[in-house]
């Protein structure tokens, strides 16, 4: 090639070039080759960050001297706000900010924001060594901010980074109603208070008493019924009534049996509240029974060791261990497993034809129902107790489910005359409404709460408020693939392959250029 083909090449190949960049301005796409995605957004996080409408500056504070076990965790925050830059463009700005122990002002910064370091255990060269880290990040949108004090569960990363965003473009929080007024826990209780800050993370909480409301306010489009043991007035029923009528939400919580531990003689009472009766209308019947199932947690309970009581770890049937999960629901479809303490069976009543019933979990098939005591007449919720196998016949049983559809109003064509409400008298469906029930009321009580249950609340609330939205994001899986465990026999053979396959190759080809070669020479003698 001479001198005048070789720069009439390179010029075409810079102009090539100069062209595919010009292109590449204004085309972006990125390939995550990984098996579940890790490196990738969802559409609604994309979505979100297209519609923030000032700039937000994202800090992200951390450790100089991060522990080597905990630093991909802080590769991940990297990368994901690399990703979360990418679609945001100029809208989202971040930095990363070390932080050494002799750093004072950076320190005193990152408190000001409400980062706190958190004390960890580090081994190092055969040594356990208490470390202060810090992997804390601050959204700012004006004079606004947010903050995750501690970014250490990097499933949760994406679902907590763009709640925050979210929060901070939206400029207020969407309002979730608590029912009080009839039995049901109120948001001050000390047993409720880790359920309702989880839930404050995201909405605003508002309590809602329908005794002295006048109706349920129209821009709560999700409430929620948890643990009513006590009866409602017509009035009340009205109300809820209407709201479901004009597309509410609701998340119904409930249990048939009340649960007083405190109560020795009987510890199991009936539930009076009138609640269950119009629910039925809804498609929806709480059955009566506790249920019993052979997969169950275990509890402690004393057990007698001559002069001495030890606590020894049990199974208890009242607390099934849930496995059968509704893999087509986000509720439920990334959870392994859940667990409640006592519950009930739902059935799907009414007019199955307007309304849907989607199971979101079964029991397992060894099921049972828990019997009172022929002489007491209640029944034994003691841990410890031997239950017998042929207790466990009923098969699995739907405790939660999800309702959809449109309805007709309880209270018929007219309002009664005694009623009062605000508004005019909706006699069926405006539009369809969703329900989420469960045949539980405990799970919302720090006393029975299983770490897997509040992650079901915050599931159902999400997914009622929206459920295109950020239920979408929720408990993302990004571990690494696990490998596949094998037999002893498939283990050596593929040992083996590995270890003659390739001098066979190399055998193969010498073969088949040997044979080639003798080809050519003896047609070139010819």
């Amino acid at each position: 090639m001479n001198s005048k083909n070789t720069w009439t090449f390179t010029l075409i190949v810079v102009g090539v070039v100069f062209i595919l960049n010009l292109f590449a301005q204004n085309l972006f796409v990125r390939f995550d080759l990984t098996e579940n995605e890790r490196y990738s957004i969802s559409d609604v996080t994309r979505d979100i960050l297209a519609d923030i409408d000032d700039p937000i500056t994202v800090k992200v504070f951390y450790s100089e001297n991060f522990p080597r076990q905990l630093i991909s965790v802080k590769q991940y925050v990297l990368d994901m706000l690399n990703e979360y830059r990418a679609y945001a463009g100029s809208a989202l700005e971040y930095e990363f900010i070390p932080i050494s122990g002799e750093d004072q002002e950076l320190e005193q910064e990152a408190m000001s924001y409400g980062i706190q370091p958190v004390q960890a255990n580090i081994t190092e060269s055969d040594e356990i060594k208490v470390q202060r880290i810090y992997l804390g990040i601050v959204f700012l949108y004006g004079d606004q901010k947010e903050i995750i004090p501690f970014a250490q569960q990097i499933e949760q990363l994406e679902y907590d980074m763009t709640g925050a965003i979210k929060k901070l473009s939206l400029g207020s929080l969407p309002k979730i109603g608590w029912l009080t007024g009839h039995g049901e826990q109120s948001l001050g209780e000390e047993g409720v208070a880790r359920a309702m800050g989880e839930i404050q993370k995201n909405y605003e909480l508002v309590e809602v008493n329908l005794t002295s409301e006048e109706q349920i306010s129209q821009d709560i489009n999700t409430i929620i019924l948890a643990g009513a043991t006590a009866p409602f007035e017509d009035q009340d029923l009205y109300k809820l009534d209407q709201y479901i009528l004009r597309g509410g939400r609701m998340g119904m919580f409930l249990n048939r049996k009340v649960i007083d531990m405190q109560n020795q003689y009987m510890p199991v009472q009936e539930n009076s509240s009138n609640i269950f009766s119009f629910l039925e209308h809804y498609g929806v019947r709480f059955e009566n029974q506790l249920l019993l199932d052979k997969t169950a947690y275990q509890v402690q309970a004393m057990q007698n060791l001559g002069f001495l009581q030890i606590p020894v770890a049990v199974d208890y049937p009242f607390a099934p261990r849930i496995t059968s999960l509704n893999e087509d629901n986000p509720i439920v479809n990334r959870l392994k497993e859940l667990g409640f303490f006592f519950v009930n069976e739902l059935k799907h009543v009414g007019d199955t034809s307007a309304v849907s019933f989607s199971p979101l979990m079964h029991t397992s098939d060894m099921t049972g129902i828990a019997l009172p005591d022929q002489r007491t007449r209640s029944i034994n919720i003691s841990a410890g107790q031997q239950v017998p196998d042929y207790m466990y016949r009923e098969g699995p049983k739907p405790i939660s489910a999800v309702l959809e559809g449109e309805h007709k109003s309880w209270f018929g064509d007219t309002r009664p005359d005694t009623l009062e409400y605000p508004e005019s008298h909706l006699t069926s469906s405006i539009t369809s409404t969703v329900m989420v029930a469960l045949g539980n009321a405990t799970f919302t009580s720090q006393q029975f709460m299983v770490p897997s249950s509040l992650t079901f609340l915050l599931n159902a609330v999400d997914w009622l408020h929206d459920r295109n939205g950020l239920i979408s994001i929720r408990s993302k899986n990004v571990q690494p693939s696990q490998l596949e465990e094998m037999s002893s026999g498939k283990r050596q053979t593929l040992k083996w392959i590995n270890i003659l396959l390739a001098p066979f190759l190399i055998t193969i080809l010498g073969v088949i250029r040997w044979f080639i070669r003798n080809k050519s020479k003896n047609l070139a003698g010819a």
